[in-house]
């Protein structure tokens, strides 16, 4: 690109430059043969004048040829006189291809002949006498020809200059798009924090800015679907091993009742293990599939009454008190009623001598996470709503705070197992939260419960 560039600005150069100095060099030599013609008429108007009186008084001969020629002749003029075709000055006539035509005029009548470099001009004075004269412009031509030479010389000097002129330009212009290409071409082999060209004109910058934003987002792009693949991953190692308990346990109990050597008792108790695993693996099932489906679909929100949403989701509930105020809020209902029931039901499993809590907060107040856990701060925060759900169990440390949300982990797995859960609640509840532009936080303390919030920012 950098030759073609150059060669564009050569071609460019000498397009420009070799035509205009023609054009110089052609004006000048003819305005300067325009002023040689000029003086040469002037001269030949007064020897035609001269000539005529000497004519009149039948002086005409050689004698008239050589005084005209003493009188107004010079190095560069000389003057021919023709009498009937035939010239009577005692000098052979100028060999010039188109003298027999101009010769034959009946007036007046002029000839520039480059091959000679005369300028001649023919005068019928009479039926009998024709004046010639012939000045000598060869000085006008020579002029042409060192300017032509001079302009040559100069072409090359600029031609010299503009083509190592060309070559820095095009340097200029070519360096950074070269050091893109670098880019671009480390940027393909997965190297996002290639150095960028530093470039001083407004168009480089801007594809320079854009291919920076172009490669920042490649590499976050790559980075969420890195992360997003690693997840789902971990997803699907955690959700074979959770399947396995319950498989087995279900495969077990089929395997003894069809030996039929079990009392009715036995076979009963057998039968709720079975069921009771069966409910887990399709929890489970459901969980998962509204977990996949809200990674594609986005929910349909509409305006709805906060207190009447968490009286609808407590409806299940016995010993949970409700409090605070009301709000409109604007998200997906049934949605919402999913999660304030997951965080209640992960509440009651926690224990505790008091019954839940769930407050509303229509006002909203400002929740900040210190890593592993939530601090409510006092301060007002209009335009959202928080709901929280308190519990006053057992408590989690700040690791289990911090891997609450992870798909299938439990804090207690013996509890959690024989409760029937799955270790899906929160992750989902995340999920929903984060649809609705809000976020989930939870702080807890051994022996003295647990307390989660999560603030939506869309209500009215």
């Amino acid at each position: 690109m950098r030759k073609r560039i150059a060669l564009c600005m050569v071609a460019l150069v000498l397009t420009l430059l070799g035509p205009g100095m023609a054009l110089v060099v052609s004006r000048s030599f003819a305005l300067t043969m325009e002023r040689e013609r000029a003086r040469a008429l002037g001269e030949e108007a007064a020897i035609a004048r001269a000539l005529t009186l000497e004519t009149a008084e039948g002086n005409v001969g050689r004698s008239t040829a050589s005084t005209l020629q003493t009188r107004y002749g010079s190095n560069e003029l000389t003057i021919y006189l023709l009498q009937n075709g035939e010239t009577i000055t005692g000098e052979a006539l100028p060999t010039v291809q188109k003298l027999p035509e101009l010769l034959n005029t009946e007036t007046r009548a002029t000839l520039l002949d480059g091959v000679s470099e005369r300028l001649l001009i023919a005068h019928a004075l009479d039926g009998e006498i024709t004046l010639l004269t012939a000045l000598d412009v060869s000085p006008v031509y020579a002029l042409r020809r060192k300017l032509l030479r001079g302009a040559a010389a100069l072409g090359l000097i600029g031609l010299a200059l503009a083509g190592a002129l060309a070559i820095w330009i095009s340097g200029v212009l070519t360096r950074p798009l070269s050091q893109l290409a670098d880019a671009a071409a480390k940027l393909a082999d997965g190297d996002y924090a290639a150095p960028l060209p530093a470039a001083k004109n407004d168009e480089m910058n801007a594809l320079i800015r854009a291919f920076s934003r172009m490669s920042a987002a490649i590499d976050e792009r790559e980075t969420a679907l890195r992360t997003q693949a690693e997840e789902r991953q971990a997803l699907i190692d955690a959700l074979a091993h959770e399947m396995r308990t319950p498989l087995t346990a279900i495969l077990g109990g089929a395997r003894l009742l069809q030996q039929s050597r079990l009392s009715g008792s036995q076979q009963s108790e057998l039968l709720d293990t079975m069921a009771r695993e069966a409910s887990r693996l399709s929890t489970m099932d459901e969980r998962l599939l509204l977990l996949t489906r809200l990674d594609h679909e986005a929910p349909a929100f509409a305006p709805f009454d906060s207190q009447a949403m968490a009286r609808e989701a407590l409806s299940v509930f016995d010993g949970v008190r409700l409090e605070g105020d009301d709000a409109v809020f604007v998200g997906e209902r049934e949605l919402t009623i999913l999660l304030l029931r997951n965080l209640v039901v992960n509440a009651q499993r926690a224990g505790g001598k008091e019954a839940v809590r769930v407050t509303l907060h229509p006002d909203g107040f400002d929740v900040t996470d210190d890593g592993c856990g939530m601090r409510v701060c006092a301060d007002v925060k209009d335009g959202c709503l928080v709901v929280q759900v308190a519990d006053d169990g057992c408590g989690m440390t700040k690791e289990q705070i911090a891997r609450a949300f992870e798909p299938f982990y439990k804090a207690d797995k013996a509890r959690t197992r024989s409760a029937g859960g799955a270790g899906l609640g929160l992750p989902l509840c995340r999920k929903i939260a984060r649809l609705h532009h809000g976020e989930l936080h939870m702080e807890s303390e051994i022996g003295r419960g647990t307390r989660v919030c999560y603030r939506f920012d869309t209500f009215l």
